[in-house]
């Protein structure tokens, strides 16, 4: 990422990093469920860095452009874990729409407000973030919709 500034290439790091952790943990749930029953908090946890990288970023004066997507993402990050493993709201089936709603919501716009900005800060990483995205995208819909959904009743998610 030559010629970036520390800034564009720490935003560019998280975002991809989060785009790996989350093909990750959800390869585990389709292939190694056990594990992520264990582990798959760590996707969280993770995401949770958003809110240092976020300030970090508000408070080196950056655009928004670059800051909103790590906010975002921690406030995904803290609403997930709040409801999944503090709580254990069950959730998604049945949908609780006024969990769903904003869980899906803050999840969605994350992942677009760490992707859109990296065209312009380096689109190299913007290609891979587009092809991690789509596969970690795949396999979560795979693991709610694809012939393996509801094979159990305790699927694995990141609450365990």
């Amino acid at each position: 990422m030559g010629g970036m500034d520390t800034a564009a290439v720490v935003f560019a790091a998280f975002g991809l990093a989060s785009q790996v952790v989350l093909v990750a943990y959800f390869s585990g749930r389709r292939w190694r469920p056990r594990l992520v029953e264990r582990y798959g908090w760590i996707a969280y946890a993770f995401a949770g860095l958003g809110l240092p990288v976020g300030l970090w970023l508000i408070l080196g004066g950056q655009s928004w452009r670059l800051y909103v997507g790590p906010l975002l993402l921690a406030a995904w990050a803290a609403l997930g874990a709040a409801v999944d493993l503090w709580r254990r709201i069950e959730w998604r089936t049945p949908i609780r729409w006024s969990v769903f709603v904003p869980y899906v919501g803050l999840y969605f716009w994350a992942q677009m407000f760490l992707w859109w900005p990296l065209l312009k800060v380096a689109w190299l990483a913007w290609a891979c973030f587009t092809a991690l995205f789509i596969t970690n995208t795949a396999l979560n819909i795979r693991g709610h919709f694809g012939k393996d959904a509801g094979a159990s009743e305790s699927e694995p998610r990141l609450t365990r």
